[in-house]
């Protein structure tokens, strides 16, 4: 039999809001209560009988702390029912409430016990072992909502709702979408995306301008759909499209609910049969300002501490918690932190590897390998700042063919270390590998091989690097992009030629970022009226936060200016004098061949303008020039002489 339908409280101010494919709600209502025992009469539509649901408080058989209370729910006459409730009182300063997450589900009882937890209700959806619903610790993004899902072989952007404990221990209940895995990256949105109820046609990927950071967050739950919002009823089940997944409308089921009041307190709601659309009223009625489903079904639990109040035997993957503040287990804000995909820069691979079809993957999809040897790999470059501890976590989407034995190889300080990981299970959640010690050089990495003997593939997705040492990260500059060359008409003078040549160029630092710089030229051998080549440099000084290396890096860039003959017979360029410089680039030793009218100089120059090499020449000449004593760089030869001034670049590698 349906246990309860559509409520109907009395002592209440009706005011319907409506949304697609909803029934319209009262918003307000009173509720009488005493301190054992809550009474919420409720009437069934069309002059059927009515019911009363009585609410005990049942705290005295629990070893409860100040600020927790357990409601006891059933109706007379109806033995199938019940419900329970915990309200959480968030201004006792002892207690506080938060998500968890783990990588092996666990029944709700066992998970509450081994956490500490006084009391505990299941979390938000999850699909296998992975949640497909947001889980939110301090700076960190465990797991996110559903971002898009497939009806009628189509995808759909979807925002969905979260209930969240923010910094200053205030709720919260918002539609969130998660842009990546990165915390500063979660945004809120006003409004989910109006879908009606199977929806053809899907909706624009929320951008972040329409949305805005949730910087306060501190811990997050997801689930959906939206059940209050502001204290009224805000019921979007089609806007979060939850037709056509399993939550259906109509249906009596076991549900999981969680909500706040406006004093600042929590109720965490289990039934064993409701229907999902009757849940806003009740929530309401019991005193919430804004409220979220969690997963039902199957999934609804209860545990006080470790002992089981309500279990269907199912195990979980998520949980939301009661607990000592103690117990937060508010993790240190990290001094470092960097997050390293498949696709990105320094990222190098090996083999036949290709894009997994299975969601839950952290940014660019994983990337799979049928078993194999070492040598077909995913290796990344780590390029830490500076020496210290370092904490490596992996990141990849769990399924039964995924090895149990895949083998990562971390390259420390202390030489290398090889580490099986079972990716069969834990997908999409952030996996500690291990803690080492690292010193910072180049040549540290995190190598994913396809070497492992059991299942069928091995997974390739994301490395997280973390450190709480007191690391100081320079970030120094690491290349300077070149400028081009330029040609200006014959007696163009000096200031017009320097500013025909580029103004900016950019930088690159260490943290892989790029910055523009302006360029201060100077050409101290132009002339205007010589045609021929004159090497102009540009300076520039570094932008705030870029640190100089050691060595200095030399902060400027050259250009030849090229000023054009006058006419065909006033000047011999490089060409008529028929110069040839071979090989170039080489590895600093170059030949010289050339047939100069008169007597010309020649010049060694750096790319500083610093003269470390210089001869007279005249006639044919067929030269050997040994630069190999100096460093690798760009250096310039310059000849001079009555016939012709003429530079050309010189590349020792």
């Amino acid at each position: 039999m349906g246990f309860l339908n559509n409520f109907n409280f009395v002592n209440q101010k009706s005011k319907p809001v409506n949304f697609a494919g909803t029934t319209n709600y009262p918003l307000k209502c009173k509720i009488m209560r005493n301190k054992l025992l809550i009474l919420v009469l409720i009437l069934f539509p069309m002059g059927l009988h009515s019911q009363e649901i009585t609410w005990e408080n049942v705290s005295s058989n629990y070893e409860f702390p100040d600020g927790l209370a357990l409601y006891h729910g059933t109706i007379s006459g109806n033995n199938s029912f019940f419900a329970y409730y915990y309200e959480v009182d968030l201004n006792e300063p002892q207690i506080a409430i938060r998500p968890y997450l783990v990588a092996s589900p666990q029944h709700v009882a066992d998970f509450s016990e081994s956490v500490g937890a006084y009391g505990a209700v299941n979390g938000g959806f999850f699909a296998g072992t992975s949640s497909v619903s947001s889980v939110i610790y301090p700076n960190e993004v465990l797991a996110r909502n559903i971002t898009a899902l497939t009806r009628f072989s189509t995808t759909y952007p979807v925002i969905r709702s979260i209930f969240s404990i923010n910094n200053d221990r205030t709720l919260s209940t918002e539609w969130v979408y998660h842009h990546s895995m990165l915390f500063d990256d979660i945004y809120i949105y006003d409004e989910p995306l109006p879908y009606i109820e199977n929806d053809p046609t899907p909706l624009p990927t929320p951008v972040k301008a329409n949305g805005s950071q949730y910087e306060e967050i501190a811990y997050g739950l997801g689930g959906g759909p939206m059940l209050l919002k502001d204290g009224e009823i805000v019921f979007t089940w089609n806007e979060e499209i939850f037709w056509g997944s399993g939550v259906d409308l109509g249906v009596n089921r076991p549900r999981t609910a969680v909500g706040y009041t406006v004093d600042n307190k929590v109720i965490m709601l289990i039934t064993n049969s409701m229907k999902i659309e009757d849940l806003p009223q009740l929530m309401l009625n019991l005193g919430c300002h804004g409220a979220i489903n969690l997963d039902g079904g199957g999934s609804t639990a209860m545990a006080a501490g470790g002992t089981s109040i309500y279990s269907q035997n199912r195990a979980v993957p998520t949980i939301l918690a009661i607990v000592h503040t103690d117990s937060l287990g508010l993790p240190q804000t990290p001094t470092y932190e960097k997050f390293i995909d498949t696709s990105d820069d320094g990222v190098t691979f090996a083999g036949s590897w290709f894009a997994t079809a299975n969601e839950g993957f952290f940014g660019d999809p994983s990337m799979l390998h049928a078993l194999g040897s070492d040598n077909e790999f995913y290796n990344f470059a780590l390029n830490l700042p500076a020496p210290g501890e370092y904490e490596i976590y992996g990141w990849w989407t769990s399924h039964g063919n995924r090895a149990a034995d895949t083998p990562f190889y971390i390259t420390h300080a202390g030489g290398e270390d090889e580490v099986r990981i079972d990716q069969s299970t834990g997908g999409s959640f952030w996996n500690l590998i291990g803690t080492w010690q690292f010193n910072g050089t180049p040549n540290e990495e995190v190598k994913i091989t396809a070497a492992a003997t059991t299942n069928s593939y091995v997974v390739a997705d994301a490395i997280r690097v973390v450190s709480y040492d007191d690391i100081q990260v320079v970030i120094t500059i690491i290349s300077i992009t070149p400028v081009d060359d330029i040609t200006v008409p014959y007696a163009t003078s000096l200031n017009d030629a320097l500013g025909l040549l580029p103004q900016e160029t950019t930088i690159t630092d260490s943290d892989g970022n790029t910055h523009s710089v302006t360029l201060i030229w100077q050409a101290d051998t132009y002339d205007a009226e010589t045609a021929g080549d004159y090497l102009a440099t540009g300076t520039f000084e570094l932008p705030e936060g870029v640190e100089q290396t050691t060595p200095p890096t030399l902060l400027q860039v050259s250009a030849l200016i090229t000023v054009e003959e006058i006419d065909d017979t006033s000047v011999y360029n490089s060409e008529k004098m028929k110069i040839q410089l071979y090989p170039n680039p080489s590895d600093g030793v170059f030949m010289l061949e050339a047939k100069i009218p008169g007597i010309h100089q020649l010049e060694i120059l750096s790319s500083d303008g610093k003269v470390f090499f210089r001869a007279y020449l005249s006639g044919n000449i067929k030269k050997e020039i040994d630069l190999s004593y100096v460093e690798n760089g760009l250096y310039f030869l310059r000849l001079t002489g009555p016939i012709s001034n003429t530079t050309e670049k010189l590349i020792i590698q």
